[in-house]
């Protein structure tokens, strides 16, 4: 599933037996979260009459090297690379979507990866668990650690906001901790293993983005 499916949650961090809300079904933006509440129901329901073990998983923004360019950490290399001369400059300024003061808690791969596996080991059927580190970032500040990684000092300035975007998303992974689950990776070190990868493909994301092909 995904953390989408809590859209703006009533608390945060936000626990699995929250509700979970389409606020509005003509925003293009919550058919995503739409189609995993759905894909949920239809595990959930369906297993009733078949003879398999259910889990649900929900990551919370997963992030790692050839991980595609849509998310948020290529998206600020992309900037950051665009406003630097491809990465040339020692400064640079970027807009962002937001007022950048917007939260998000990321979780490195190799963590999400472990989280699944003990999910899907230990746990019970028809258990619902958040995968991710319950460590919130301002995406600002992120964009600061980002261009520490390229050796650029990055500036942000305010942008127009997505429509029915969250301002904050973090997860309660108490369910999965008790498991045995302990992220392994801070931001610092998942980036370190991050952001060389989409620098080096810089160019493949800018054909990406514009419709064209990437290797």
């Amino acid at each position: 599933s995904s953390s989408e499916v809590y859209q703006t949650p009533p608390a945060v961090p936000t626990g699995e037996d929250v509700p979970l809300t389409v606020p509005d079904p003509r925003n293009p933006r919550y058919s995503y979260g739409g189609s995993k509440i759905i894909s949920e129901l239809l595990l959930l329901h369906y297993a009733e009459a078949g003879s398999f073990d259910r889990i649900t998983i929900r990551p919370h923004n997963v992030y790692g090297p050839a991980m595609g360019f849509e998310h948020v950490i290529p998206q600020l290399v992309k900037k950051i690379g665009d406003a630097s001369d491809g990465f040339s400059w020692r400064a640079a300024e970027i807009a962002l979507q937001g007022s950048g003061a917007e939260t998000r808690a990321f979780c490195f791969i190799e963590d999400a990866v472990q989280a699944i596996l003990l999910a899907s080991d230990r746990g019970k059927d028809g258990q619902i668990f958040n995968i991710g580190r319950d460590s919130e970032i301002a995406i600002a500040a992120l964009a600061v650690l980002i261009g520490e990684q390229l050796g650029i000092s990055v500036t942000c300035r305010p942008g127009p906001a997505a429509a029915g975007g969250t301002a904050r998303r973090c997860p309660d992974i108490s369910a999965i901790r008790s498991l045995g689950y302990e992220p392994a990776y801070d931001l610092p070190a998942g980036l370190a293993q991050t952001v060389p990868w989409y620098r080096q493909h810089y160019l493949d994301g800018s054909r990406a983005a514009s419709g064209g092909p990437s290797t």
